[in-house]
């Protein structure tokens, strides 16, 4: 009887927590994905779609089918945003509950720990996150979890901005988790946590774009060449397998997940020059 007392209680607690972070949860993750989809779509398919026709990496989809499968991306994006604020709430209200206090080390003066500190977390997420997507991505894509998990975002084989948090709510799960994970290890400012989302966001949005940012040249840089390409991950969801990583090549090339035609693919879609000329695929 004591037992479920204590879980109605718990129960009781992370709904309201739920309730009291839902409207800035909305504000804030709404606003985000505002920005790193939206922005994404209107700056490279809207306002440079002419600009960028030539760097298209694969043929576009039908209007009709893009416009079908852009209503259905928002519509997932909407209920990973609510999983996100649904699964803070009840991370953060259960570890409270357990540890008697706030786990999570976020901090608001930037004298804590310094500019040079607030940077490097910033970094020190980067990497962290890059990690923990390639191995939960190649975990996602095992036959016995990818229809659970990962088929919902597979469903655009052919990805628009919006497609950035098309997830099924057990992938929003996964990929959350990553937050409490960092942040009871890891004390990081709140300016500091604003601008590693936002760079994610924006990172997943052109991700997903279909067209090829990066300069000509950029996949055999010695240096350069250790960051992802719009057409790195474009082939993954073409290929459904393989490239796995989301900022960095360093993963994918030391577990030989690379697409070994990745650098030809590249190649391929900066060989034409930019030019307001061409037709825009809109």
């Amino acid at each position: 009887m004591e037992f479920i007392l204590d879980l109605v209680g718990f129960i009781n607690g992370v709904l309201s927590s739920f309730i009291l972070n839902l409207p800035e949860g909305m504000r804030v993750e709404g606003l985000r994905y505002l920005i790193g989809a939206g922005g994404t779509f209107l700056l490279i398919w809207v306002i440079l779609g002419s600009v960028l026709a030539g760097r298209r990496i694969r043929k576009p989809l039908p209007k009709k089918m893009r416009h079908k499968q852009i209503q259905r991306e928002i519509l997932s994006s909407t209920i990973t945003i609510f999983v996100f604020i649904f699964a803070y709430s009840v991370t953060s209200y259960a570890l409270e509950a357990i540890f008697n206090g706030p786990v999570f080390k976020i901090y608001d003066d930037v004298a804590t720990y310094g500019w040079a500190y607030l940077v490097f977390s910033v970094a020190l997420w980067t990497f962290g996150l890059d990690t923990y997507f390639y191995w939960t991505h190649r975990f996602m894509h095992h036959p016995k979890f990818y229809k659970f998990f990962h088929l919902t975002h597979h469903k655009s084989h052919n990805p628009t901005p919006f497609t950035a948090y098309s997830f099924a709510p057990p992938e929003a799960v996964l990929v959350y988790l990553f937050v409490p994970i960092f942040f009871t290890i890891v004390p990081m400012h709140d300016v500091a946590f604003v601008s590693a989302m936002l760079i994610q966001i924006i990172r997943n949005g052109i991700a997903h774009c279909g067209y090829e940012l990066f300069p000509r040249g950029w996949v055999q840089h010695p240096i350069f060449g250790i960051f992802t390409t719009v057409t790195h991950h474009d082939l993954h969801h073409e290929k459904s397998n393989g490239n796995y990583a989301f900022y960095f090549t360093f993963w994918d090339r030391v577990m030989g997940t690379e697409h070994a035609d990745y650098a030809e693919r590249f190649d391929k879609a900066t060989e034409k020059p930019l030019s307001l000329k061409s037709i825009p695929a809109r």
